[in-house]
């Protein structure tokens, strides 16, 4: 007889936060994102799988739509992903990765049930595959920015996260949610973007008591990139901190020599 797979509910979800792991809090009063990132290396190493030097990087862009006009186009978005020319295609090919971009129903402007927020949480932690090392996620479509800057302010308000996410966000933050979950609960490093990245990590803080410095928040770096286009900050960090790990490595460059 065929087993009927239950959708997943929101109890599974904050029954899975409550199983994360303790990450060591990190801390650091460096601005510049150079040292800022050597730190942070330095600092999770020791708790981190970080042994294979971030060969297997995951890219993950959630698009999503909100009843908030902001002007964002969300399919020029995804075709000027699609052009090898573009900018967001030419860094993921130096990150050596994909970019893979997850659709979650961005012409429903709704709010989602909270069973759709379950299987939207559940929809991305499968954006997590074997062997990933790197995992970097952010949102994009229309309002999205907006939204998660509303739900952000609304941040005192908590009580919990089940509640919260029912009452006030999105499938792309539900998704986002999902896969940071799996990541941590892997002791895989995550990069997370714009302001649905920022409330993520958020809501999972006040969820839990904790400080999750495992997870960077892109434009915490302060990288001074000239434009606000959707993965650009997320992939940029990647990058850095994929080539400083690298560097690090090395003990035969970087010293200083006078010339005869």
């Amino acid at each position: 007889m065929t087993q009927i797979q239950e959708k997943p509910n929101f109890d599974e979800i904050s029954n899975l936060i409550g199983q994360l792991p303790d990450y060591p809090a990190f801390e650091t009063t460096a601005n510049d994102p150079m040292t800022r990132i050597t730190e942070w290396l330095s600092h999770y190493s020791q708790t981190l799988d970080l042994s294979r030097g971030f060969l297997v990087n995951r890219c993950a862009l959630y698009w999503a739509g909100y009843n908030m006009v902001d002007g964002f186009s969300g399919q020029k978005f995804v075709d000027a992903c699609e052009d090898a020319s573009g900018s967001l295609r030419q860094l993921a090919q130096i990150l050596d990765t994909d970019l893979q971009i997850f659709e979650l129903d961005p012409t429903n402007t709704t709010k989602p049930s909270l069973e759709e927020l379950a299987m939207a949480a559940s929809y991305g932690m499968m954006a997590i595959e074997e062997g990933t090392q790197l995992f970097c996620a952010c949102s994009f479509g229309q309002g999205v920015s907006v939204a998660a800057a509303d739900a952000l302010e609304k941040t005192d308000d908590f009580t919990n996260i089940q509640n919260f996410m029912a009452e006030n966000c999105g499938l792309d933050h539900a998704a986002m949610l999902g896969s940071v979950l799996a990541c941590l609960l892997k002791g895989i490093p995550v990069i997370l973007e714009g302001t649905s990245g920022k409330l993520i990590k958020t809501l999972l803080e006040k969820e839990t008591g904790k400080q999750w410095d495992s997870i960077i928040i892109a434009e915490e770096l302060n990288l001074f990139l000239n434009h606000d286009t959707p993965g650009h900050q997320m992939i940029t960090a990647a990058i850095m901190l994929k080539t400083i790990y690298t560097a690090n490595l090395k003990s035969d460059c970087g010293k200083i020599k006078r010339a005869a």
